[in-house]
C-alpha cells in the first residue's frame, strides 16, 4: 500500500519544530519593522504612567484614566527598560507578547501535540497584530496583555475538572485579566459552565466556588490598596461610573453591535475564525470536555466585546486567544486527517486549503500596513516620511514628537507643562509631568458631551486653576482644528470657553511658535 502523500514531505515532528522556528523569525521581523512606530494616543496616556507611577504617583487620584489599576501598574515595568519612548513601550509589549506566544504554545503542545501548539502560537500572533484592528493604535491595549492571564486561567480550568482546587488558581487569573479590563471577567462566567457541564453535582459547585473566591483576591486587594490610599472612591468612580457614562454616550441600538462584530471578526479575523471553526467541529466529535470549554470561551468574550458596544478595533483582541487556541487544534487536527486515507481526508485536505487561502489574504494585508515599516528599517525612508506614510493628515504623531522635542530642549526635569490638546504623548515623550491628573482626558474639563454626563465640571475646573498656581506649567500646548468623536468644538475652542484658563494664557504666556495644529504658549519671564 503506498505511503499517504505529505507523509514523505512533512513528517509531523519535524514539520511542527520547522514551522515553530519560522515563527520565530517571523515575529522578529515583524517585531523589528513595528519597532519605530510612534504612540497612539491611548499609548501616550499608558507611557504617563509609566513615567509617574514608579516615581510615586497613585492612579485615577494624580494621573486620571478609567481602565483597571492592575493594567496601568503593568506599564511600571517601563522602568526597567533601557531605551527611550516610544521604543522602550515597544520592547516591553514585545517580550511580553514573546511570552505569551511561548506558553500558549507549550500549554497546546502538551495538550494536543507539536503541530496544534505551534499552530495556536501562530494564530494568536495573526490575531493580535492584525492590522485590521487598528494598527499602532491598538497596540499594548489592555486586550494584548491580558491575554497571558486569560490564557493561563483557561487551561487550569480545563484541568480543574480533574483536580478540583486548581479551579482557585483558574479564578486568580480571571481576576488578574479583570483587573485589566473588566469585561475580561466573562470568562470565569465561561468556567463555570464547563464545571456544572462537566463536573455536575456538589464536585461543581465546589469547584464554582474555588473560581469565585479565586477571582475575588485580586479585586479585594485593589480595594485595600487605594483604600489605604483614601482613593477607593476614586478607584472605583473611574473603572465603573465613568465607564457607565462613556458606554451611555457611544453605545449604538442593540440591534447593530452583534452584526457589526461578527462581520468584522468574519473580515479581519477570517484566519483564525475560519480554523477555530474547524478546531470547534473535531473536538466536539471526539473531545466533549475539550469542545465545551473553547465554545463557552469563545463565547464569553464574544459577548464581553457586545456589552461594551463600543466595539473599537483593539476590543476584538479578546477575542483571539480562544480562536487561536481552537484554530490551533483545527489545523492539526486537519494536518492529521490529511496523512490518513478515509472520507475524512477530503474535508480535511479542502479545510488546509481553505487556511492557506485566508493566511495568503492576511499576509497581503500585513505587507499592505507594515510596508512602510520595511521600508524605514531598510533607510529608504526618513522618520517623519514614514510617520507620515502611516498616519496621513495634518494633525499626526510628527507633530506631536517635534512638540514634545522642543519642550525637553527649553525647560528643565522638575517643570510642568499643559497639553491643552489631544495628544498626551507630549507629557511622556518630553518627560515633563502634567500639571492635570487629565492628561488624557481633557475633555472631562471642557462642556463635552462625556463631561456634562459627570457631575463636578467646577469643581474639576476650579481644581485645575488651583494647580496651575501652585505649579505653573512652562508651556501651555494648544491643539487647533482637532475636533473628534468626542469633542465637538476643538481644543483652541474650548479654551476660549474656560475663562480663568483662558484669561491666565493670555496674561502669562506668550505663543513661541506654532507646529502643525500644536501652538506652545510659553510662559513670560
Amino acid at each position: 500500500m503506498p505511503r499517504p502523500i505529505l507523509r514523505p514531505f512533512l513528517p509531523p515532528r519535524r514539520g511542527a519544530t520547522l514551522a515553530g522556528i519560522a515563527l520565530a523569525v517571523l515575529f522578529v521581523v515583524v517585531f523589528a519593522i513595528r519597532l519605530p512606530e510612534p504612540l497612539g494616543p491611548d499609548q501616550g496616556l499608558f507611557a504617563c504612567f509609566g513615567r509617574w507611577v514608579p516615581r510615586g504617583w497613585l492612579p485615577y487620584r494624580d494621573l486620571f484614566d478609567s481602565k483597571p489599576p492592575l493594567f496601568l501598574y503593568w506599564f511600571s515595568l517601563l522602568a526597567l527598560v533601557p531605551d527611550e519612548l516610544p521604543r522602550a513601550l515597544f520592547w516591553l509589549e514585545g517580550a511580553w507578547l514573546a511570552a505569551t506566544l511561548a506558553f500558549t504554545c507549550r500549554s497546546a503542545s502538551r495538550a494536543w501535540g507539536r503541530a496544534a501548539g505551534v499552530a495556536s502560537a501562530a494564530l494568536l500572533l495573526a490575531g493580535t497584530w492584525a492590522p485590521g484592528f487598528g494598527g499602532f493604535w491598538a497596540r499594548a491595549q489592555a486586550e494584548e496583555i491580558l491575554a497571558l492571564p486569560m490564557i493561563g486561567s483557561a487551561w487550569l480550568a480545563l484541568r480543574a475538572l480533574d483536580r478540583e482546587r486548581l479551579a482557585f488558581a483558574s479564578g486568580l487569573l480571571a481576576g488578574a485579566a479583570g483587573l485589566m479590563k473588566v469585561p475580561a471577567l466573562a470568562i470565569a462566567a465561561a468556567w463555570a459552565i464547563v464545571f456544572v457541564a462537566h463536573a455536575r453535582g456538589l464536585g461543581a459547585l465546589r469547584r464554582v466556588g474555588w473560581l469565585l473566591a479565586g477571582a475575588a483576591v485580586p479585586w479585594a486587594a485593589a480595594l485595600a490598596w487605594f483604600g489605604a490610599h483614601g482613593a477607593a472612591g476614586a478607584f472605583t468612580g473611574a473603572v465603573f461610573a465613568h465607564q457607565r457614562a462613556y458606554a451611555a454616550l457611544i453605545a449604538p441600538p442593540w440591534s447593530s453591535v452583534l452584526p457589526r462584530l461578527l462581520a468584522t471578526l468574519a473580515d479581519v479575523a477570517a484566519l483564525p475564525l475560519a480554523a477555530a471553526a474547524v478546531g470547534l467541529f473535531a473536538l466536539a466529535r471526539r473531545r466533549a470536555r475539550e469542545a465545551t470549554w473553547l465554545a463557552a470561551w469563545t463565547c464569553a468574550t464574544f459577548a464581553a466585546i457586545a456589552a461594551q458596544r463600543q466595539l473599537a478595533g483593539y476590543h476584538y483582541l479578546l477575542a483571539a486567544p480562544p480562536l487561536a487556541v481552537a484554530g490551533g487544534y483545527g489545523v492539526a487536527a486537519a494536518l492529521r486527517a490529511a496523512r490518513r486515507r478515509g472520507r475524512a481526508r477530503a474535508g480535511a485536505l479542502a479545510a488546509l486549503a481553505a487556511v492557506a487561502v485566508l493566511a495568503a489574504r492576511s499576509g497581503a494585508a500585513w505587507w499592505d500596513v507594515y510596508a512602510p515599516g520595511a521600508a524605514h528599517l531598510a533607510g529608504r525612508t526618513s522618520r517623519a516620511g514614514y510617520l507620515r506614510a502611516i498616519q496621513p493628515g495634518a494633525f499626526s504623531m510628527v507633530t506631536e514628537e517635534e512638540a514634545a522635542r522642543v519642550v525637553r530642549e527649553q525647560t528643565r526635569p522638575d517643570q510642568s507643562i499643559l497639553v491643552w490638546a489631544f495628544s498626551p504623548g507630549i507629557y511622556a515623550l518630553a518627560d515633563r509631568h502634567p500639571v492635570t491628573p487629565y492628561a488624557f482626558h481633557k475633555l472631562m474639563l471642557t462642556e463635552a458631551p462625556l463631561s456634562a454626563r459627570i457631575p463636578g465640571l467646577e469643581a474639576r475646573r476650579a481644581a485645575l486653576v488651583r494647580e496651575l498656581a501652585i505649579d505653573p506649567p512652562a508651556y501651555v500646548i494648544v491643539g487647533n482644528g482637532d475636533t473628534n468623536a468626542f469633542e465637538p468644538v476643538d481644543s483652541q475652542g474650548t479654551l476660549q470657553r474656560f475663562p480663568e484658563l483662558r484669561d491666565l494664557v493670555a496674561r502669562d504666556y506668550a505663543v513661541e511658535r506654532r507646529i502643525g495644529r500644536l501652538t506652545l504658549h510659553r510662559r513670560k519671564p
